[in-house]
């Protein structure tokens, strides 16, 4: 697959506003697919000063080009995710498929953006649909990316596999817009949690390592979600120790190349490294209970989407129906 940063547009002309000499925008290097000794975008999410470090004029354009490069997704986002219409809201009970909220013959409940008319008028969040922004991942595009050049395949891309009764997930790159979760996978004890949105570019494909079995007739949602990693980086010479990470290119650029010996702050990077979700053992319990695993299970994930084998549904988070079988 092709990688494409769109809508955002490095290299040639025109380019980011601070991309020429004497300002020499790192913004763009950090995030570019394309350029040579930069291949990987870096996700940088913020300049850490350390006290008794240089000051460098190049972080300070850096801090205002990261705040317009996740203003403008933020914007693109919102607008793609309002004229996306590739995909129903909600379900209708239909013959002996259940439709959102129907019991026993039922009607289903209203349901709608912001609303979630249960029995009764009450108000059922859970049969609500919002826009996008939970709390937990959201891809830019809800379904195909609009953009020209950019990957043609869904963000989010779901495989119902008859033979075996199970939906494979498969999560391609492109932008998204992630929240960190309950717990750092890496540090068991530290929660990981501050409610801070971030915009990170996944470079790569992430296959769920086992997919997940729809057989059963529970009205349960299964999660899914993206395994986050939270890490800093010095401005320091490469290392060949991997527990020390170091970017020789955050050095003082003032003449138009990294100069570590002018090192001045640090950056707090934010990466998808995989997706995951709660084995089938370990959820549900009695009354949706989560056991012990399941639940360090789900805390380590930023939630993308949940499965429904009772209502045949693949949704994301903001109960967006995304695929069903």
């Amino acid at each position: 697959m092709p990688n494409s940063i769109e809508p955002i547009k490095v290299g040639g002309s025109p380019s980011f506003p601070l991309e020429t000499s004497p300002y020499n925008s790192r913004v763009e290097d950090e995030i570019s697919t394309t350029n040579i000794t930069n291949s990987d975008p870096k996700n940088y999410q913020f300049v850490a000063f350390r006290p008794g470090f240089p000051l460098q004029g190049s972080e300070l354009n850096e801090i205002q080009e990261h705040f317009q490069l996740q203003m403008s997704l933020t914007i693109n986002m919102m607008n793609n995710w309002i004229v996306s219409g590739s995909g129903p809201m909600w379900r209708d009970g239909i013959a002996t498929l259940p439709g959102d909220g129907s019991m026993n013959g039922i009607d289903p409940p209203n349901t709608g953006l912001g609303v979630g008319g249960g029995i009764g008028g009450v108000h059922v969040s859970e049969f609500a649909i919002s826009g996008p922004g939970w709390r937990g991942s959201t891809p830019l595009h809800p379904f195909a990316s609009p953009y020209s050049g950019g990957v043609t395949e869904n963000q989010v891309e779901i495989t119902y596999l008859s033979q075996t009764q199970s939906i494979k997930v498969k999560i391609n790159p492109g932008w998204w817009c992630v929240e960190l979760p309950q717990k750092n996978p890496a540090t068991e004890d530290l929660q990981f949690i501050s409610g801070l949105k971030h915009w990170i570019y996944i470079n790569e494909s992430f296959t769920l390592p086992q997919n997940i079995s729809v057989s059963g007739s529970q009205d349960i949602d299964i999660p899914v979600g993206l395994v986050l990693q939270l890490v800093y980086y010095s401005c320091c010479e490469e290392s060949n120790d991997p527990t020390v990470l170091c970017d020789p290119e955050i050095g003082d650029n003032a003449a138009g190349f990294s100069n570590p010996i002018g090192c001045g702050a640090s950056r707090v990077a934010i990466n998808a490294i995989g997706v995951g979700t709660v084995d089938s053992s370990n959820w549900p319990l009695s009354e949706g209970a989560w056991s012990t695993t399941g639940q360090d299970q789900y805390d380590k994930l930023s939630l993308v989407l949940k499965v429904n084998p009772y209502r045949k549904t693949v949704r994301y988070m903001n109960n967006i129906i995304l695929s069903t079988w």
